[in-house]
């Protein structure tokens, strides 16, 4: 058996050498001769779909990475660009509200204006989270000169007054509170009456108003300057309905207020006249 092994296996060394031989024979007479320049293209022909099998997966492998690749770009791009967006509609966020709180404080300073009494610019801190009172804290206080009962005002009209101070904050009433009450006027024909808050920062009263009275809607209300408390002249709401009642005395008037109750940010106090001030 192992004599049989030995003769395979010199046979199989002898036809190795000679397939090397014919190979290389084959080699020199095409380098030389050109012997195979005709039959090329028909053994190019029958390698061709080996070729295709054998670089096939690394053609696939090539695809795929390039395509993992491109994608995880395409991610990485579009979360860049999401992070971006939200920066820029932020950035835009703020710049509307500096945009609004600029027109409120031009607003403002046009309304400082137009009144004659001295006035204390003050800014809104905090509102009472109270749903039967309404009052919103100031960062003024009696270190700067607030007192109880000072009139708050804002750029459109009546806020309200002081009814409580500290060293460097004061809260204050809003007109619109049940318990407030303002002496007012019709500005188109002097009727004077009693403005009451209702609790709802939208609607306001106005008191005994007899049906004899010439009001209606759109006519506008200002202080009456008869409490001593808030000067004359000063905007407060505007008539919104006029309701007669059958058998009553009095017309059921729904007032608006002009104020911006609840949205204010910057407010005006009005300096106590210096005869009053101690």
């Amino acid at each position: 058996m192992n004599n049989s092994l030995l003769f395979s296996g010199k046979v199989s060394s002898a036809r190795f050498l000679v397939l090397v031989i014919l190979s290389a024979a084959m080699i020199v007479a095409d380098v030389r001769y050109a012997v195979f320049s005709q039959v090329r293209p028909y053994l190019t022909l029958l390698v061709t779909p080996i070729q295709v099998v054998v670089n096939t997966p690394q053609k696939m492998f090539n695809w795929a990475g390039e395509h993992l690749a491109s994608r995880e770009g395409l991610v990485k791009e579009n979360q860049s660009l999401q992070a971006e967006i939200l920066l820029l509609r932020s950035r835009q966020q703020r710049l509307d509200s500096l945009q609004a709180e600029n027109v409120r404080l031009r607003e403002l300073l046009d309304a400082s204006q137009r009144v004659d009494e001295k006035i204390v610019m003050a800014e809104v801190i905090g509102f009472d989270q109270n749903a039967y009172s309404h009052r919103l804290m100031i960062d003024k206080g009696f270190s700067s000169g607030a007192f109880v009962g000072q009139p708050v005002l804002d750029a459109t009209g009546v806020l309200g007054q002081v009814v409580e101070t500290a060293a460097y904050s004061s809260r204050v009433l809003l007109i619109a509170d049940a318990s407030h009450f303002v002496p007012v006027q019709l500005s188109r024909t002097g009727f004077r009456g009693i403005l009451r808050g209702t609790g709802d920062l939208k609607r306001m009263e106005l008191m005994s108003v007899p049906r004899s009275v010439d009001i209606k809607k759109g006519d506008i209300l200002t202080t009456s300057g008869l409490d001593n408390r808030f000067p004359s002249g000063y905007p407060v709401g505007v008539v919104r309905s006029v309701k007669y009642t059958q058998g009553k005395a009095y017309a059921d008037v729904d007032v608006v207020p002009l104020a911006q109750l609840g949205r204010s940010r910057h407010v005006m106090l009005i300096e106590k006249p210096e005869a009053e001030r101690e």
